[in-house]
Parts: C-alpha cells; structure tokens; sequence
C-alpha cells in the first residue's frame, strides 16, 4: 500500500509541475511609437499596430529568454546567444543579456564592432505594471531606430 501511495504521490506531484512549470509567456502589443533618426516623428498607429512580441520568461520570472515577434522567423532578442540574419546566417549581434529589477525583466542584444559597440535592441517588461518598452537601433549604415511601448498579457 505503501508503494502505491508513494506512486501515486510522484504521479500527481511530476504531472503538476509539467502542467504549471517554471516559464511563462507573455503577448505584448504596442499602443505608441517613435522613430528615432530620419524624421524624429511619431510613427503612425498603421505601422506599429501590426507588431506583436511574444515574451518567454523561466524560473518564475527570474530571466527572459527569449523575445519573439509574432509571424517572424528571427528573435527580436534571445538571452545568452548572438542574432543570426539574412539568408547566410551571419551573426548580427553580441551575445543576449537578460536582466531583472525587482519586477522589471529586459533582455538586451548589444551590437559589437571593432571600435566598441551599442545597444542594438532591447526588451523591457515591467511585471507589476504589465507594460513593455522596446528599443531597436542601427548605427551600422543609415542611423536610425524606434521605440514601441504598449501592454502586455500572460497567455
């Protein structure tokens, strides 16, 4: 009897942890944004509205993993590994940092050169607020990057 209770127990107890697990997703959806280099200007509800980014956190919360855009292939940002792009695979990035703040996660992709580098893109989730701000820059050939903010759900 012993036995099956204690199988029974790891059954139940291995079941909730697959079933309720350490990672988290989250869709986030912009309401602004603004572009930064050419124009300085607001950017217009059309362009921003069709982004969606799709947030993977582990650890209940600890680390951001990953930053997804909803339909795209690539990774916006991906902690702990380079952006690969174009049809060559070239490595487009340094090497992802994910962050955490009291409730504030972000995941960060700098962009390295010889002579130094910059933030490229970053992805900050505020969980107390369910709120995000992203940030995507380019100094490589023409300067110039936006900024979306907007709200966030777990799904």
């Amino acid at each position: 009897m012993r036995k099956f209770t204690f199988i029974t127990l790891m059954m139940i107890l291995g079941m909730s942890s697959v079933s309720f697990g350490n990672e988290k997703i989250y869709l986030c959806i912009p309401d602004r944004g603004v572009d930064f280099g050419r124009t300085s200007d607001t950017i217009e509800k059309s362009v921003w509205s069709n982004y969606k980014y799709v947030v993977k956190t582990k650890d209940n919360n600890s680390e951001m993993v990953s930053v997804k855009e909803v339909g795209e292939d690539y990774f916006f940002c991906k902690s702990g590994e380079v952006l690969r792009g174009n049809m060559y695979k070239d490595v487009t990035s340094g090497v992802g940092e994910s962050n955490k703040g009291e409730d504030v996660l972000s995941c960060r992709q700098p962009h390295t050169k010889e002579k130094g580098g910059y933030t490229q893109t970053e992805f900050i989730l505020d969980l107390k607020e369910m709120d995000f701000r992203s940030y995507w820059m380019n100094f490589n050939i023409v300067k110039f990057g936006y900024l979306y903010t907007g709200k966030c759900e777990e799904i």
